[in-house]
């Protein structure tokens, strides 16, 4: 029976079911499309995100706290990919004589980094001339003293001889702001803008000549720990990775509670890029649900053109006994079929149009978007043809049914034609407004933000 009434269905009207499935499968393949590329679009934001950020983490070791409790504490709580220590000294001044003069500048911050630091945190410096190690001098202060490789210059320790060190390299420090932030003050109590003047030297070289600085004045030094964490773990979203990266550190904090305090710069830019992406769903979602909405009408509109057909159809069935219960059947295995080939074609749409317009080779991504396209798609195809079904079924008579339905006079609003001109009135539109050239701006200064085209 089922069989029968598929192939009847089939080979009396093909228009109608082939104009079915072709409105189910562009819904789902614009929904499919457009859920995926939300996904997608979210996963490109955090990984972009995450590019831009150097060190995750920056854990101050509070005076008189152990450096190695501190380590133990982060490797027990999160296991890092790795972790390099950084000494900061503040000094009264750096001088340099050079062409028959004495060049002085204002206060100083000398940096003690591990000797791997560099090929650690790539792009943290930036070696602008001379070598990579040794003692070296940010382009900035090197600009302020005039020097370059081969001169010397002479630190100015408060409370300490002055002490004479020769450049070996000079460096571009890209991530300044971060790497000279204030940690664990109350926010706008701190400079906002890094030092001018910087000097680089090896950790040996710096306990060398700070840790008595460090014993007169404790004030003047401190120790951080540079954290870089395994990011594989972090969800695709921005907001559930911000969620997790803040979750993590909060774990920290209070493992080292009193004895650390930790910069979260990967969750600040996440925190910047979770805006983003949720003001770029919910564009995606307004520009894309009128169309979903005008393919799931089209659909309704195509299948309920038949309903004169299916109502006497079913009127015949019933007066060869068939029941309401097997008429619904009917209708459903009808809208099973429709409904399968309908979500593989859009499916089908979908997966090539993310593939050729965006360059989305992993579709594993996508899968969420797809399923929840799919579920919609026979969803639709129930609304099509179960429930006309079930309500002839229940409500009309078999006279009823049966009797030959007169032409039916055409809406005012056909008979004008009144759908050609609003037609034509928003192509007019959008022609206008597309020719303009004009483009939404987002202004970025001071605050990481993330776009989507």
């Amino acid at each position: 029976m089922i069989v029968l009434w598929l192939r009847g269905a089939v080979a009396g009207r093909p228009g109608r079911l082939l104009g079915s499935v072709a409105g189910m499968a562009l819904t789902v393949g614009l929904l499919a499309s457009l859920g995926s590329f939300i996904g997608w679009s979210s996963r490109t934001m955090t990984h972009r995100a995450l590019a831009n950020v150097v060190v995750d983490w920056q854990v101050l070791v509070a005076p008189g706290a152990d450096a190695a409790e501190v380590l133990g504490a982060v490797d027990h709580a999160v296991a890092p990919a790795l972790v390099r220590s950084a000494d900061y000294a503040q000094v009264s001044g750096l001088t340099a004589q050079t062409g028959g003069t004495t060049q002085t500048t204002g206060a100083a911050v000398v940096v003690g980094l591990d000797a791997d630091y560099g090929s650690a945190f790539p792009n943290q410096l930036q070696t602008a001339l001379g070598a990579d190690a040794g003692v070296r001098i940010a382009s900035q202060t090197a600009a302020n003293l005039h020097v370059t490789v081969g001169d010397l210059v002479t630190v100015q320790r408060p409370g300490l001889p002055p002490v004479a060190l020769r450049v070996d390299g000079v460096v571009n420090l890209p991530n300044a702001d971060a790497m000279f932030q204030a940690i664990g003050v109350p926010a706008g109590t701190a400079p906002q803008a890094p030092p001018d003047n910087v000097l680089i030297l090896p950790t040996p070289a710096w306990h060398a000549l700070f840790d008595p600085q460090a014993a007169l004045r404790p004030d003047s030094v401190q120790r951080q720990l540079h954290v870089r964490l395994h990011r594989a773990g972090l969800p695709p979203d921005p907001q559930a990775a911000y969620v997790q990266a803040l979750g993590q550190a909060r774990n920290v904090e209070a493992r080292v509670a009193g004895r650390a305090a930790i910069a979260n710069n990967l969750a600040a830019r996440l925190d910047g890029v979770r805006a983003d992406a949720l003001y770029a769903r919910v564009l995606l979602l307004f520009l894309g649900a009128p169309g979903a909405v005008l393919a799931m009408l089209l659909t309704l509109g195509i299948a309920g053109s038949g309903g004169e057909r299916r109502r006497r159809e079913q009127a015949l069935l019933r007066l060869r006994g068939a029941s309401r219960q097997r008429l619904v059947r009917l209708a459903v295995w009808e809208s099973l079929a429709l409904g399968a080939a309908g979500v593989a074609l859009g499916l089908a749409v979908a997966a090539l149009t993310v593939r050729l317009a965006w360059g989305v080779t992993d579709l594993g991504t996508a899968w969420p978007g797809f399923a929840a396209a799919a579920a919609l798609g026979f969803a639709l195809a129930a609304a099509a043809f179960v429930l006309p079904a079930w309500r002839d079924a229940s409500a009309v008579t078999v006279p009823a049914a049966r009797a030959a339905a007169g032409a039916r006079p055409g809406a005012l609003w056909q008979r004008l034609g009144l759908d050609l001109v609003l037609r034509a009135a928003g192509g007019a539109h959008f022609w206008r407004y597309a020719g303009s050239g004009y483009r939404l701006v987002l202004a970025t200064e001071g605050v990481a933000q993330t776009a989507v085209h």
